[in-house]
């Protein structure tokens, strides 16, 4: 695992360096957990899960890039411009509800190197658009959109990484990787 440097500037705004550092460290611990999981093909997994680990860490990317690009930076996701057709994915997920995600997972073809170098830009593309926020709306008294769509994707960031920390010990001393056809 990359070391993160952990020291916070103290030219910025404390909440806003705190925003950045956050989010570095959990871009490292879902890269880590996935490094963990890489040892075998990781685009099919059977049994308890519904879709593959691969397709599970594009849809934590694609969120955090609809989120920050699409929305907080109030522009287009980076999988609908500068990254279109290089995201190392078959086809973008469909932009309605969520539960059809399920079924694109499934039929989903991926090139997990070039999903990881779309998520490297998406996580760039994420700490610019924190280091941009003005001290306002970043201040967590104000509990203003940016801070609280921020704080949601820190705990979904979070909790993914936790599945992924799961399913590696779930996958300890049993064969559920399925063998390609």
């Amino acid at each position: 695992m990359a070391h993160t440097d952990y020291r916070v500037s103290r030219t910025g705004s404390p909440a806003r360096e705190l925003l950045r550092w956050q989010f570095r460290l959990a871009h490292e611990l879902v890269e880590d957990a996935l490094e963990r999981l890489c040892t075998g093909p990781v685009d099919r997994i059977q049994r308890d899960t519904s879709a593959s680990v691969a397709a599970w860490y594009a849809q934590v990317v694609l969120c955090e890039d609809f989120s920050v690009n699409g929305v907080l930076a109030d522009g287009k996701p980076l999988a609908f411009s500068s990254w279109a057709g290089r995201t190392g994915l078959s086809r973008v997920p469909p932009l309605g509800e969520w539960s059809e995600w399920r079924g694109w997972a499934r039929q989903l073809h991926i090139d997990l190197a070039n999903v990881r170098r779309y998520a490297n830009a998406v996580y760039a593309s994420t700490d610019r658009c924190i280091a941009n926020l003005s001290d306002e709306l970043v201040d967590p008294s104000h509990r203003e959109r940016p801070a609280c769509l921020l704080s949601a994707l820190l705990m979904t960031l979070s909790m993914r990484r936790g599945e992924l920390a799961c399913l590696q010990d779930h996958m300890k001393g049993h064969d559920h990787v399925a063998k390609d056809p």
